[in-house]
C-alpha cells in the first residue's frame, strides 16, 4: 500500500463531504446538539417530584414533616387535600406522582417509636417511585433521630407494575420504535427517489402528485404498524407485560402519532437532496425528541427550559397515553387531552409534508 495513494482517497472523501453542505451542517451540529441538550436537561437527580399531602393529625411534628418535604429538592407538593382518597385519586388521573398520608395520632405514636405513614406511588414511572420513596425514607429517619421517636413508611402502589422496570418501559420502547421508523422510512422515500432519478419516470405517468403521497404515505403506515404489533406481542406473550386499558384507544393513539412521524419524516425527505441527509437530520430529531420526552428522565426533575421544549415534542405525549392505557388502565376521558395534541401533531406536520411534496413533484412536472 502506498501512503500517497491512500492520502488521495482520504483527501476525495473529505471533498465529497464538504460538498454535501446540508449532511455537513448536519454532521457538525448533531454532536453539539445532543450534548448541549444532554448535559443540560440531566443532571442525575429526580428532583420536583409532584406529590399531594393528607395532614389528619395537625400537630407540630406533622408540621415538621410537611415542612421538611416542602424544603427538599426531591419533592414538589402540588396540594393539601383532607381524605386519603382524594389524595389517591390525584395519583390515579395523574396530576401527582405521590400521595403522602399522615394519619390522627402521629405525634404521640411518635413518642412511642411506632407512628407511621402512608406513601401512595404511582409505580408506572419505575424510577420515580423508587425515588420517592428513598426521599420520604430519608426525610423520616432523620426526624427520628432528630427527635427521639419512630417512624415507619407504608409503600402503597396506586398502579402496581410488579416492581418491574420492563412495564414501566415498555410503553416508552413502543413510541420509540414507532418514531424510528416512521421517520427513517418515510424520511428516506422521496430522498431516494430524487438520488436513483426514479423520480423523472414517475412525472413521465399519469400518477397525480397527490396519489403519489398517499401511496407513499400509506405503505410507510402499514410497514410500520406491523412492527408495532410484533412489538407489542413479545412484550406481552414473552414478558408477560399487561395492556390494562382499551386496546382499540392504545391503537388510535399509535396511529396518530405513527402518522405525525411519518408527516414530519415525509418534510425531512421533500427538502433533502440524498437519502442520507434524510436520515441523518431525521435522527438528530429522534434523538432530541427521546432525551426531552421523559424517556429516561421525569419531566419534573429537568431544567425549567428544558422542560418548556418537552412540552413541544410529541413523544411526551405519546409516552404519557401509552402509560395511562397500558399500565394504568385509563381511558378516554383521561387520556383525552394527549390524543388531542396528537392529532394534532399529524394535521400539522401532515399539511407541511404534503405542501412541501406538491412543491418537489409539482416543479418535477414542470
Amino acid at each position: 500500500m502506498r501512503a500517497e495513494k491512500i492520502y488521495s482517497v482520504f483527501v476525495k472523501e473529505l471533498r465529497v463531504v464538504a460538498r454535501e453542505r446540508r449532511l455537513l451542517a448536519i454532521i457538525i451540529m448533531q454532536p453539539i446538539i445532543l450534548v448541549s441538550v444532554f448535559g443540560y436537561a440531566f443532571s442525575g437527580e429526580i428532583k420536583n417530584v409532584g406529590v399531594a399531602v393528607v395532614d389528619e393529625d395537625g400537630s407540630e411534628l406533622s408540621l415538621k414533616l410537611v415542612y421538611a418535604l416542602h424544603s427538599s429538592d426531591a419533592f414538589d407538593i402540588k396540594y393539601f387535600v383532607y381524605s386519603r382518597s382524594e389524595a389517591v385519586e390525584l395519583v390515579k388521573l395523574g396530576k401527582v406522582h405521590s400521595a403522602i398520608y399522615i394519619p390522627r395520632n402521629f405525634e404521640r405514636e411518635f413518642r412511642n417509636g411506632s407512628a407511621s405513614i402512608e406513601v401512595y406511588v404511582d409505580e408506572s414511572n419505575y424510577n420515580v417511585a423508587k425515588s420517592v420513596i428513598e426521599g420520604i425514607n430519608a426525610i423520616s429517619s432523620e426526624l427520628s433521630r432528630s427527635f427521639f421517636g419512630g417512624i415507619r413508611v407504608e409503600q402503597r402502589y396506586v398502579f402496581t407494575t410488579k416492581t418491574r422496570l420492563i412495564d414501566f418501559i415498555a410503553p416508552a420502547i413502543i413510541g420509540v420504535v414507532t418514531q424510528m421508523l416512521g421517520l427513517i422510512l418515510s424520511s428516506s422515500s422521496v430522498a431516494r427517489e430524487k438520488e436513483e432519478g426514479t423520480l423523472e419516470l414517475i412525472f413521465s405517468t399519469p400518477l397525480k402528485s397527490s396519489e403519489l403521497i398517499l401511496g407513499k404515505f400509506a405503505a410507510v403506515t402499514s410497514i410500520i404498524m406491523l412492527d408495532v404489533f410484533v412489538v407489542m406481542a413479545i412484550t406481552h406473550f414473552a414478558f408477560d407485560v399487561e395492556i390494562r386499558g382499551n386496546i382499540f384507544l392504545l391503537i388510535l393513539a399509535q396511529l396518530l402519532f405513527l402518522t405525525g412521524s411519518i408527516g414530519v419524516g415525509l418534510a425531512i425527505s421533500a427538502v433533502s437532496a440524498t437519502q442520507l441527509q434524510g436520515i441523518q437530520a431525521s435522527m438528530l430529531f429522534a434523538l432530541i425528541s427521546i432525551f426531552l420526552s421523559g424517556f429516561f428522565y421525569p419531566l419534573e426533575s429537568m431544567p425549567e427550559g428544558a422542560r418548556m421544549i418537552s412540552y413541544f415534542v410529541p413523544l411526551t405525549y405519546a409516552n404519557i397515553a401509552f402509560r395511562e392505557v397500558m399500565i394504568k388502565g385509563n381511558g378516554l376521558e383521561v387520556v383525552y387531552p394527549h390524543i388531542a395534541i396528537l392529532l394534532l401533531y399529524t394535521l400539522v406536520s401532515i399539511s407541511i409534508a404534503v405542501t412541501l411534496l406538491r412543491k418537489v413533484v409539482g416543479g418535477g412536472r414542470k
